[in-house]
């Protein structure tokens, strides 16, 4: 990732997030990527990110822009196509003025404004950036005063928390990113070092991983507090740089953090934010909980949190172990989130925890909640436009080229269910994985029996029902009835437009899905080769196992990065991202090592057994321990013990697919392809 000023580029060049330019080999027009040269072509890609940012450019700001290609999917888009989509657009800004929030842009100088504004709120390191719970304010009182950041001076602090060392270390900014996961990237991103003024320094001599960042003051200098990013649980590290364009830190994809170790270790130095720790996040590194949203939807945009609503929130579950799919598909969704609980044109409810702290809590908090909600009025739509825009990073190794044009035709065209495939079949589609996630080949993007129009490549808005797709219903089963009622009437739910064609709440509500089973969303693909592990939940660590069941291993841990010199007998090492290293190009996915279910160290799961779960096997403490989780919100992470000993962190790499919302289940419509047909469908994702 390298980060460029916003004027070092020529009047009408544009420059796309992660500061790459698009790669001149793409036909840029109104229709997307259509690849006139050749539009019966196998391969070529997009590589995501968002049509209307890649229409104007190299265009003059008056440029009008065309629709965006998502408002496209509506009921009746894909009847009798190959490609389906069952989850449709919703426009969330028909009424401007009701929902207090400004409308889209409509030239291209409109669309660069709004993206550069979000740049500056989610690049690390910036003029202005943003952090969690207290927007860009340090001391705000939205933000009870910035309780959610911390001082330069308690950073420094931190190796006092490793053990072993008795002096701060001189790789500690290194140490820092391998400890707690978060890369380090090659732009300044600042904090002054011990005895350091920040306002003399330029923000400090210090390098913060991306997962952190100093914010400014009202004047825009330096504060000296920190930040935690949304980056800790949204963007991560593939390979180094010297690998290739975007390679790195990768805003968007691929985390591997464990905030909770970096909570546990802050806690001691004072830092308040931390007493949160067990309520909102997970028991395993590299996973996250920012799916429970629905904690915020206990507060009604309006009055006082009623009874009910109390009661609905409270009994919906924990959400348990989530991996956030990629920023850079986003352009390419409809919906939002893994079960598509939100439509893409709701912004506010992505960056929900960046909202000044008191604006999450409705009408309770009066003139302080309408602050921090106007601050996210104004700059969540902001934020939205640089994730939407953001692109995903090319695959960097050799690619079979022949071999990927015959797993493109294979994507395409091999209906699964042609076989004698066990997993009941709908009837849309044509029973491809193109079904489900969407086309990407000119030749199946100009296909008029795939698409609607070419306008809608790589488009992806098929809601897989659970019967279907059979992973772990946990995170779908979060989101009860109850929950989704109460988000309509909270602030992140747009209740303006409740009951009005284009209702902005949560849409998986009986009265907006109607027929619709729940289930999950089937996500676009672009850059699938730099997002593993995979399904919603992290459980699968490569591609070659989503494609074939059969070789999943229960209980598995990824490789850890060497460790640097002189650092015996302190954890302070995460996953390693070294492409030669750590990376199985075959597979497509991270490596692991197996851990057998005889060893398994003590605390992965206390009184949990390795048998897969289900009633006649499970022992009754195991399923009395998930009836509480599935029945209790934060009951999940409140049981969870203490972070205390090396080898407590250690096993906190550990990734058992028997733990509560961990399965490894699913996907086992893809068990009927033959090895060959996975090594080439492999071939062709590497492409996209």
């Amino acid at each position: 990732m390298h980060k460029i000023q916003k004027n070092t580029l020529p009047s009408g060049t544009v420059r796309i997030a992660c500061g790459l330019l698009l790669s001149s080999t793409l036909v840029q027009i109104s229709h997307a990527f259509v690849f006139d040269d050749d539009p019966n072509a196998l391969l070529g890609s997009s590589r995501g990110g968002m049509a209307l940012w890649d229409y104007c450019y190299g265009k003059d700001d008056s440029a009008a822009l065309p629709v965006d290609p998502r408002t496209l999917v509506q009921p009746g888009t894909s009847d009798g196509k190959a490609v389906h989509f069952n989850a449709y657009w919703a426009e969330c800004h028909v009424d401007p003025i009701a929902v207090k929030e400004a409308g889209h842009p409509e030239t291209c100088g409109e669309l660069r404004d709004i993206f550069y504004r979000g740049e500056e709120l989610m690049d690390t390191g910036s003029s202005r950036p943003a952090a969690l719970f207290v927007g860009e304010g340090n001391n705000d009182l939205a933000a009870a005063g910035g309780i959610a950041t911390f001082p330069a001076t308690q950073y420094n602090k931190l190796w006092q928390r490793w053990g072993n060392y008795t002096e701060r270390p001189d790789n500690f900014d290194l140490l820092v990113s391998n400890r707690y996961g978060s890369g380090l990237s090659t732009g300044r991103n600042p904090y002054p070092l011990p005895g350091e003024d920040p306002n003399q320094t330029n923000g400090g001599s210090g390098q913060l991983p991306e997962m952190f960042t100093q914010l400014r003051k009202d004047n825009g200098t330096w504060s000296g507090r920190i930040g935690v990013t949304c980056h800790g649980c949204h963007s991560g590290e593939v390979g180094k740089p010297s690998d290739g364009d975007g390679l790195g830190f990768i805003f968007g994809g691929s985390s591997a953090t464990d905030l909770n170790l970096f909570l546990r270790d802050m806690l001691p130095l004072g830092y308040l934010a931390s007493l949160a720790t067990p309520l909102n996040l997970t028991q395993t590194r590299g996973t996250n909980n920012a799916s429970a949203v629905n904690i915020a939807f206990l507060f009604p945009d309006r009055g006082l949190p009623s009874i009910s609503g109390f009661l609905n929130i409270l009994g919906s579950g924990s959400t348990g172990s989530m991996d956030s799919p990629p920023w850079w598909n986003m352009g390419h969704r409809p919906v939002k989130f893994v079960d598509g609980l939100f439509p893409m044109d709701a912004p506010r409810v992505d960056a929900v925890f960046y909202t000044p702290i008191f604006g999450l809590f409705g009408g309770t908090t009066g003139a302080l909640g309408e602050v921090g909600q106007n601050w996210m009025r104004e700059h969540g739509p902001e934020m939205n436009l640089w994730v939407e825009s953001l692109k995903a990073p090319k695959y960097p190794l050799p690619v079979d080229t022949a071999l990927a044009e015959e797993g493109a035709v294979l994507f395409h065209e091999l209906d699964l269910w042609s076989r004698d495939n066990p997993v009941s079949r709908r009837p849309e589609g044509n029973g491809s994985c193109a079904s489900c996630h969407g086309a990407y080949a000119p030749r199946y993007v100009n296909d008029p029996g795939y698409l609607e129009t070419p306008q809608l490549e790589g488009m992806a808005s098929y809601i897989v029902p659970l019967d279907i797709i059979g992973t772990d219903s946990r995170r779908v089963l979060t989101n009860t009835e109850g929950m989704q009622r109460a988000g309509a009437d909270n602030f992140f739910g747009y209740p303006a437009t409740k009951g009005t064609e284009n209702d902005c709440g949560p849409q998986n509500q009986k009265r907006l899905r109607g027929d619709r089973e729940l289930g999950y969303l089937a996500q676009p693909l672009y850059g699938v080769w730099a997002s593993a592990p995979y399904f919603h939940n992290g459980s699968v660590p490569n591609v070659w196992e989503v494609l074939k069941p059969q070789d999943r291993y229960p209980i598995w841990r990824r490789v850890s990065a060497p460790r640097p010199d002189n650092t015996e007998g302190t954890v302070v090492m995460g996953f390693d991202t070294h492409l030669e290293r750590a990376f199985d190009s075959e597979k497509l996915g991270w490596k692991y090592d197996e851990i057998s279910c005889t060893n398994l160290p003590p605390m992965v799961e206390p009184a949990f057994n390795c048998s897969r779960r289900n009633i006649y096997t499970t022992p009754w403490p195991q399923l009395a321990l998930e009836l509480l989780y599935g029945n209790l919100t934060g009951a999940w992470n409140v049981d969870f013990p203490p972070i205390v000993t090396t080898e407590n962190m250690e096993n906190r790499k550990i990734y058992n697919t028997h733990m509560y919302s961990q399965g490894n289940e699913g996907h086992e419509f893809t068990a009927v392809l033959t090895d060959e047909e996975r090594y080439a469908l492999i071939e062709y994702m590497k492409t996209l």
